[in-house]
């Protein structure tokens, strides 16, 4: 059979079911209200819950943009990976009851429950940085796949594939996005997991791939120790306000599913983020002049045209179920937070469904015009993540474990701005060198100090300093006046 009709067949039954679970869901579990639709009423059992968050874990550009570090960078990008899922779990355990208990949708309104509204808009903005980074990174790969299946041009692939997850996120929005996450999640395990040890043997098995791969692709370190814990630490705090994550563990049925979905999933996911990094190994052991962001693509054409459609239909599934999510998070910012906490607060339910199935077409046409803007697919993801993780993540986590810190409004919010704004203002200064570097890696830009190393401890010294000196002087009248915001 001719690739460009198998591919066609494949994505059609791959598209098509998907559509249809999302309609099932939509019939199934009608959506009475924005929890039903945002938090699939916080029912979900643990199975859904454990894929979903794999599935969310694991994108497109985690596949090819991994490989292509893999292949430009070795293992080090790892770094980014691990300290990600460890504190997932983390957060699984310790943070997620918590929220659970303070009954919220989104981070956000969690700021305006101890602040107030301007604390509220600032985290929304902090938020949707890294959403949109996301879906921006993943709507440009899933470009790439239609443009390499079907010889299509970008804008045609790219509204096609918007068009499929619309209309399945839309129609049955958490449960779908839950259940079809899931079946992606066991492809995505079962089809990577049959890549790598082919692409070994085809080297000549595994003492034959050691011997030829490069030692520093195999180093740690082997981009310098600044950039290893930049990548850190961009994973580290990404994770600690990553919504789209943390909402997965408030869809849960109770507290001890959220924990243990997080616990296991994380621990999955956790050595999964490792194939990506070897299979770019092995692609540049293979295809030493081959471009780095073609490392993953390159891997799948050694399996024929075959099973070269059914690889790239694994980045299709990863694509969708994260864009998926991540709509979702965004959409419920922009509903809950904005329109209906300073527009509409008297809105009915049932046209504030009908305003999150329009925000979810609006956001995915703004993330497709970001898109054509970065050619780094793996650069989309972290540049809004860096601003994330700098400003709003560690004033979250100091919400959720130091009372001290809830007394102090003004020095959250500016740690918050101050945080992200250094952020931004480093990657601004350093713009012209990183690109340059990217030039060269085409993957993922290397700096002299990655910019989360300058906002983040700018963060921290105002977060700290701030708090001590803004509560120093309260008096037991100002304590009891603000006793609910503290609790």
């Amino acid at each position: 059979m001719d690739q460009t009709v198998f591919a066609m067949i494949f994505v059609i039954i791959f598209c098509g079911a998907m559509i249809l679970i999302g309609l099932y869901y939509n019939k199934k579990k009608a959506a009475k209200n924005s929890d039903d639709y945002i938090l699939a009423g916080r029912e979900a059992p643990l199975i859904i819950v454990v894929g979903s968050y794999f599935a969310t874990s694991v994108s497109t550009g985690s596949l090819v943009g991994y490989a292509g570090m893999g292949f430009s960078q070795g293992i080090s990008g790892y770094w980014n990976a691990a300290a990600f899922m460890i504190a997932t779990m983390w957060i699984g355990l310790w943070i997620i009851p918590r929220l659970r208990r303070a009954g919220v949708i989104t981070i956000p309104e969690l700021f305006e429950k101890y602040f107030g509204a301007p604390h509220r808009v600032t985290a929304v903005l902090l938020a949707m940085c890294r959403d949109l980074g996301v879906i921006s990174g993943i709507v440009l790969v899933l470009g790439q796949i239609f443009q390499t299946l079907f010889g299509m041009s970008f804008w045609p692939s790219v509204l096609l594939t918007a068009a499929i997850v619309l209309i399945f996120t839309i129609t049955g929005g958490m449960w779908a996005v839950l259940v079809t996450d899931t079946i992606q999640a066991v492809l995505i395990c079962v089809g990577t997991l049959i890549m790598v040890p082919f692409g070994i043997a085809r080297l000549g098995g595994g003492e034959a791939f050691v011997s030829q791969v490069p030692a520093n692709l195999a180093d740690p370190l082997g981009v310098g120790i600044k950039q290893a814990l930049g990548w850190f630490f961009i994973g580290l705090f990404t994770s600690l306000a990553n919504q789209t994550i943390l909402q997965r563990g408030l869809a849960a049925k109770d507290d001890k599913t959220a924990q243990r979905a997080f616990f296991w999933g994380g621990l999955v996911t956790l050595v999964w983020f490792l194939i990506p990094f070897v299979i770019g190994i092995i692609a540049k052991v293979s295809f030493p002049g081959e471009k780095s962001s073609n490392a993953y693509y390159s891997m799948a054409q050694l399996f024929g045209p075959i099973g070269n459609v059914f690889f790239l239909s694994i980045l299709l599934m990863a694509g969708m179920s994260t864009v998926s999510s991540n709509l979702l998070t965004s959409c419920s910012n922009l509903s809950l937070d904005i329109y209906k906490r300073f527009f509409a607060p008297d809105v009915t339910e049932k046209r504030l469904l009908s305003v999150q199935r329009i925000l979810l077409v609006i956001l995915i046409a703004v993330c497709i015009f970001v898109s054509k803007s970065f050619p780094y697919a793996v650069e989309l993801f972290t540049t809004g993540g860096r601003i994330l993780a700098a400003g709003l993540a560690p004033v979250l986590t100091s919400l959720i474990l130091w009372k001290r810190s809830r007394r102090a409004p003004f020095a959250c919010l500016a740690a918050m701005v101050g945080g992200a704004v250094s952020c931004v203002g480093a990657q601004l200064y350093q713009a012209a060198h990183a690109a340059g570097s990217a030039a060269q890696g085409a993957v993922v830009l290397l700096w002299t100090l990655d910019p989360i190393l300058a906002g983040l401890p700018i963060c921290l010294i105002i977060l700290i300093a701030g708090v001590w000196l803004e509560t120093s002087r309260q008096t037991p009248e100002y304590l009891a006046k603000h006793a609910v915001r503290q609790n």
